[in-house]
């Protein structure tokens, strides 16, 4: 595995030879907010350092800022101080990305500051430094303090008209903390840390929106506590049609949650909404169904449409990215751009990506562990967005909320059209690679905040470890929900694959053991990868597909195909799914097909179904890749029909 990541990069160099990132750059490239205020600051340059915004508060302030480069990560800091020889300076992120967040604290107000935001390479660690820079954080005239100025403890209403309210310390509340109702205020977090539901049995916020007007939640940190109840959330506005509010804007926010179901921004029947310059972050592992109502990073129920989601990192999760689905026929103005999404897709059904109709999707970075982009409705405009991704099996009910969850061995999606809806989408000017690994067993070790990489969900200590079962009193497990997950326990024994659990008990070939530290992990399976996969079933959808790079890569020289669940070892360019609704009407078709750049290093076309829809397939080029190899095949075209390969083969370019 480690010989395959070293090649590859001297691969990507090749591959990106076509890919236009000066262009993606161009295009949109300006960082706009619909209520930008005087605190403030947006700036665009031709550096290292792009879509600068900083907001500031009293006594913090948020910096923001991506690389010149979408297909580039690096990690970074920012240094700052009271005199240009700093003395202060944020932590190292932990992890390469394209987007960087840094909140600066204990600020003085009326002092002025300057910092300097600084990357690092993550190859050779060479650092790139910014110009020079300074803010100046100022009292707020008129702003209400909490909790000083208010009575009581958490829940705060904040129900004053035209106020704004700012945080003076760390708090902590057993259910919500915040209520905010005023409208046309502000709630500002001044770079403190709110923790929520620490000790409930019911469902809480962080923030819970009700404003029937214009507000803003900025620049702090939300945090869920330890219990409370499914489908909590950091920010929320709720689907209460006397509650739903217009024109929210969330900005500079940092989340983490992690108790089961709860979102970390959840925002239903909403219009008006614009979420930016956020690093929203979950380390939720289990939901109560991966159908309805799933559970994402940011789930948005637009009804009323003006949306604007961009600027965000979003991180970790267990199933969806970004999700917008509409709940009225005039949802209009949705637009999801500039995001950098590294979610973890832990259950079958879930995306990075997943706009729903009519939206403008572009110059967004996704680098996820999961399938990349769900395309379902109508309209959807996809262009200049890098999507380099990896995958692995997934957890399924089937039916809908069964227990225990299925283990499920499903194909990779980088760009998935799906349904009778998916049409009148146009995808262009996208690089799409999906690169599958071979399985990974770390053998328990490493953090569980790392378990992308070494797949290690639980690090504790058992109370008892008996003849056939390792007991921890401290947890409140679902039934099996660790069935056919591994433990290590004693590092000079083998792993023990879990037959089932109880609440606070696995159960296993275990054997009498001293109580010690102990580790629950799952060994990475990776599936099948389909850059470009087509399930779009309306014979006239006239879907347009153009000017793109399509890359699936196995690691398998000897590939195998299997049944649903159990995918196989193969990869493909371009994937048909059940292609076979009839023909389209004339002068029509349900998609288009032309002018971009597929590679892969074993199937160029896959279909299920022989193909018997309108699918033009035309001046593409389809290129065989060699290192670090080809797999052996005779065909590189499987299952299209004969009629439809060999249109296939004298309407494109073919180099293997």
């Amino acid at each position: 595995m480690k010989k395959l990541r070293f090649i590859l990069p001297v691969l990507s160099l090749f591959i990106l030879g076509g890919f236009s990132v000066s262009k993606m750059n161009k295009k949109s490239g300006e960082c706009s907010s619909s209520s930008v205020q005087k605190n403030t600051a947006v700036d665009q340059d031709d550096g290292f350092f792009q879509r600068r915004w900083n907001y500031v508060s009293e006594t913090s302030a948020v910096i923001y800022w991506q690389l010149n480069d979408i297909s580039k990560s690096a990690n970074s800091f920012v240094e700052y101080g009271k005199t240009k020889d700093f003395g202060n300076r944020t932590a190292v992120t932990k992890k390469p990305r394209w987007a960087h967040f840094h909140r600066l604290t204990g600020l003085d107000p009326g002092s002025n500051y300057y910092y300097r935001m600084v990357e690092i390479n993550p190859t050779d660690g060479k650092r790139t430094k910014s110009e020079l820079l300074q803010l100046t954080p100022r009292r707020i005239s008129g702003a209400v303090y909490i909790p000083q100025d208010l009575k009581g403890e958490p829940p705060y209403l904040l129900d004053k008209d035209d106020t704004y309210y700012v945080l003076t310390q760390d708090i902590k509340a057993d259910g919500s903390a915040f209520i905010l109702k005023g409208s046309r205020s502000t709630l500002d977090l001044d770079g403190h840390t709110v923790i929520f539901g620490d000790d409930t049995a019911e469902q809480v916020y962080g923030v819970r929106i009700i404003s029937r007007d214009s507000c803003k939640v900025a620049n702090g940190r939300i945090v869920q506590g330890a219990r409370s109840y499914d489908y909590s959330a950091a920010v929320a506005s709720l689907d209460r049609t006397f509650e739903r509010p217009a024109a929210t804007e969330i900005c500079g926010i940092s989340t983490d949650v992690h108790l089961r179901d709860t979102w970390p921004m959840n925002f239903t029947h909403i219009e008006q909404l614009e979420v930016h310059h956020n690093d929203i972050y979950s380390r939720v592992t289990e939901i109560e169904c991966r159908h309805y109502p799933g559970n994402a990073l940011l789930r948005i129920y637009a009804y009323g449409g003006n949306i604007h989601l961009h600027d965000n990192l979003l991180t970790e999760g267990c199933q969806w990215g970004i999700v917008v689905k509409a709940l009225s026929r005039t949802i209009e103005n949705v637009e999801v751009d500039h995001n950098d999404i590294q979610h973890h897709q832990q259950y079958v059904n879930g995306y990075a990506l997943s706009p729903g109709s009519g939206a403008i999707v572009h110059h967004n970075r996704v680098t996820s562990t999961g399938r990349g982009v769900h395309l379902t409705g109508e309209n959807t405009e996809f262009y200049n967005n890098y999507v380099d991704i990896q995958g692995h099996q997934h957890l399924s009910d089937l039916p809908a909320r069964t227990r225990p969850f299925h283990h499920r061995l499903i194909e990779l999606h980088g760009v998935k059209f799906e349904g009778r809806s998916a049409k009148y989408c146009k995808i262009y000017n996208n690089f799409v690679r999906i690169t599958q690994w071979q399985p990974v067993d770390s053998g328990g070790k490493g953090d569980p905040a790392d378990k992308v990489d070494n797949g290690v969900y639980i690090r504790s200590n058992a109370t008892s470890v008996e003849e056939g079962k390792l007991v921890d009193t401290k947890q409140n497990w679902e039934k099996d929900r660790w069935r056919f997950y591994y433990v290590k326990y004693d590092p000079n024994k083998p792993p023990v694959k879990i037959t089932g659990n109880d609440a606070t008990t696995l159960y296993g070939d275990f054997g009498v053991e001293p109580s010690s530290e102990y580790t629950i992990y799952m060994k990475w399976s990776y599936v099948a990868p389909t850059p470009l996969n087509l399930a779009c079933y309306d014979p006239n959808g006239m879907n347009e597909i153009y000017n793109n790079t399509f890359i699936g890569i196995t690691t398998y020289k000897k590939t195998r195909h299997g049944e649903y669940g159990d995918s196989g070892e193969w990869a493909t360019a371009v994937m048909f799914v059940m292609m076979n609704k009839g023909a389209a009407d004339p002068g029509k078709y349900s998609a288009y097909l032309h002018d971009n750049q597929f590679f892969s290093n074993d199937l160029f076309i896959n279909s299920y179904t022989e193909i018997n829809m309108n699918i033009k397939l035309e001046d593409n080029t389809f290129t065989l890749l060699t290192n670090p190899f080809a797999t052996e095949r005779e065909d590189r075209i499987r299952m299209v029909g004969d009629e439809y390969e060999a249109k296939a083969r004298k309407a494109n370019k073919f180099i293997e």
